[in-house]
């Protein structure tokens, strides 16, 4: 039928009006919503129940439930938002095999995470910012498992090197801002002095 096509159908009065009754994965309702909309809210689900599966410690079924949404990203252009969803589901993957004391399977995903990161850090169309902190976000869970298995030394220096990081950009972030101040205190001079003259 046409309006199963439409952006904007018109509900036929045998359906229900409101989708969500039924809930978004009934058939019913993805005849009005388009397949990225419920592709979406599989994506978000498959997460949230791999973050409810590991607070009870359910390891293995968690790690299952996130490594079903890594096939739905694969065809999904590379972006930083699209990258931290990415990236946090490796996290989450590698977490699980770090509380399970499978700290090699852990670091393999930490590694694929932080070069996500990498990625966005080394192409001139990544987001710098992003790149950085997702480095980051797989150095801290690989300093976490590093401690999970007592090498306690090498999480301190990943940490310490994380902190010391922090401080740079903080500083950098300090000078950019005083510089733009500074500059936007300039324009409004100039600006004051075109109107008295006026």
């Amino acid at each position: 039928m046409l309006w199963q096509s439409n952006e904007d159908p018109q509900v036929p009065p045998y359906f229900e009006k409101n989708a969500t009754t039924p809930g978004l994965a009934h058939p019913s309702s993805l005849k009005y919503i388009p397949i990225r909309v419920s592709h979406l809210c599989l994506r978000s689900a498959l997460l949230q129940q791999g973050n409810a599966l590991a607070a009870l410690g359910r390891e293995e079924e968690a790690r299952a439930a996130y490594q079903k949404v890594l096939p739905l990203l694969e065809n999904e252009p590379r972006c930083s938002r699209l990258d931290w969803e990415r990236l946090s589901l490796l996290i989450n993957i590698g977490n699980t095999y770090a509380r399970s004391g499978d700290y090699d399977s852990a670091n393999e995903h930490y590694k694929i995470a932080e070069q996500l990161g990498i990625d966005h850090l080394e192409h001139e169309d990544g987001s710098k910012p992003d790149g950085k902190s997702m480095v980051a976000s797989a150095n801290r869970a690989r300093a976490f498992a590093l401690k999970k298995i007592g090498k306690i030394e090498e999480a301190k220096a990943i940490i310490k090197d994380l902190i010391e990081q922090q401080i740079k950009d903080n500083e950098e972030a300090e000078k950019k801002k005083a510089v733009e101040e500074a500059a936007d205190k300039e324009k409004e001079g100039g600006n004051a002095a075109v109107d008295k003259s006026s």
